[in-house]
């Protein structure tokens, strides 16, 4: 069995993109800059909004999944939270999902497709948050060393985007919230299943 399991989500809203190029966290402006592919940190991102329902759905498969690695990897801790996800006031889940630059072996790793409602590359992905589209994506079992804590991170893989929205300066950023992932590793684990409660 892999580590990784794959999900889609489709027809939700799109937020904070960005796949049109690579960016890093600066932690001094407190934003996203772009910079290269090889800069450490540099990635590509695209958060993703869903009605509370679904996003219960995704919460549920994201800690089966972390507990099937988990029975396999004993040395693990206990599931805590899907790193990065945020409540929002209209009652709304966002969720966000991520690809380094390069690989843990310091190899450039591969690149995000972003294709049109028929599957075709789409031309312009610098489109706005807003855009409706679906995210293709890995749940994978990692550690969040600031929190201290075990959750299931989003690896992006593909992105479509059926409505794309375009126009702006495309300054929009993530908000800074405290469940933000600020360093993981990958996947070790324990035997008792942590019978926690959904926090939304």
């Amino acid at each position: 069995m892999s580590d990784f399991k794959t999900r889609f989500v489709l027809d939700c809203e799109l937020e904070y993109p960005r796949l049109n190029q690579y960016y890093w966290f600066n932690s001094s402006t407190r934003k996203s800059e772009p910079c290269e592919k090889t800069r450490p940190g540099a990635e590509k991102s695209v958060g993703f909004k869903l009605p509370k329902d679904k996003a219960v759905e995704l919460w549920n498969d994201a800690k089966a999944h972390f507990n099937d690695v988990k029975s396999r990897k004993p040395d693990m801790g206990d599931f805590k939270t899907i790193h990065s996800y945020r409540e929002n006031e209209d009652g709304t889940i966002s969720f966000r999902a991520k690809r380094k630059g390069m690989t843990a072996r310091g190899t450039p790793g591969a690149d995000i497709a972003v294709v049109d409602g028929n599957n075709k590359l789409l031309d312009d992905v610098g489109f706005w948050g807003g855009s409706i589209g679906g995210v293709k994506f890995s749940m994978l079992p990692t550690f969040n060393q600031s929190k201290n804590e075990w959750g299931i991170t989003f690896m992006l893989e593909k992105v479509q985007v059926t409505q794309p929205i375009y126009g702006g300066d495309g300054g929009e950023d993530f908000p800074v919230h405290n469940t933000a992932n600020n360093g993981s590793s990958t996947a070790a684990t324990s035997d008792d299943l942590y019978q926690d409660s959904i926090p939304f």
